[in-house]
This record gives structure tokens, sequence and C-alpha cells, in this order.
């Protein structure tokens, strides 16, 4: 969850054509979420974080905070099962920095289809109308920006 000096949390529009099933969860075709993806051999998950970050957006000078959230589930993604275990990492970006698609992976140039930094009031009266995800993200934002930025203790587990 990368925040800039505004508490303005950068999310990232994904195009997936029916490619995610969470049950109970409907995925449309295009829908928001933090950056992130999976671990290659031999990452940890904060690892993983940082790579994909730079990957999906160019940003390297973050802050990096504790995991916030925690979500497994079992997905089919392009038909096939998949346990996805998640991490959602507080981080903050220093400075000015601009997102850039200059290192995205070839499958990403597809899927990922926009960029932007929603404000909470922006996120609260998005929800109606897209589709944000981890579900209830501007609740969780609410909290994270209620506690000053400096959560503590063990990260929640979210649910589907």
């Amino acid at each position: 969850m990368l925040l800039d000096r505004d508490d303005r949390i950068l999310l990232i529009r994904h195009r997936y054509d029916g490619v995610i099933v969470v049950p109970g969860s409907p995925v449309g075709e295009l829908f928001w979420v933090p950056p992130g993806g999976g671990l290659k051999e031999g990452e940890d998950f904060l690892q993983g974080a940082r790579r994909e970050l730079m990957e999906e957006t160019g940003l390297t000078e973050v802050e990096w905070g504790p995991c916030l959230w925690t979500l497994d589930v079992d997905v089919r993604w392009g038909g096939e099962p998949v346990h996805m275990h998640e991490r959602y990492f507080l981080a903050r970006v220093r400075g000015t920095q601009t997102v850039t698609r200059a290192y995205l992976e070839p499958g990403e140039e597809q899927a990922i289809d926009d960029h932007r930094w929603w404000s909470l009031a922006e996120l609260v009266a998005a929800e109606a109308t897209e589709t944000l995800r981890p579900v209830g993200l501007p609740g969780l934002l609410a909290e994270v920006l209620a506690a000053g930025g400096r959560p503590s203790g063990e990260p929640r587990v979210l649910h589907v």
C-alpha cells in the first residue's frame, strides 16, 4: 500500500478478461489494486514487494513500513486453481517521482491498464462504481490513516 505525502494511495487498474475467479467476490474485467504480484524463487514477501513496485511503477525512492494485512485465498487464474498468499506492506514514496510503465514485464504491458493516486474521499466515492481490491479497501485505508500511518501490532488477516 503505497502512500504519497498527501496520504493518497497508488492503485493500478488491471485488465483481465474473466481470468480471475475468487469465490464470493467477483472481479470484473477492470479492477484497481495496489502494486504487487507474485514472488520469484528465493524472494521473501518484502523483497517481492520491492521488486514488483519497481517493475509496475518505476518507483524506487520508497520508505518501507510494516506488513499491514494478510490474505490467503484460493482463486482460479486463467482457468487454473491457485492459492494466493498476499501480504500488503505500508510504504511511502519519498520526494516527487513519476510513475512509469518502462519496467513492466511483457504480460503486464497488456494487463496493466492505468494507475492513479486516490485520496480517501475519492476511494470511498469510487467504491460504488469501481472494483477495488482488497475488499473493503477504503475502510482499511481509513484505519491506517487514523493511526497516523503508523499501525502497530500484528498484520490484520483479511477475508474475501
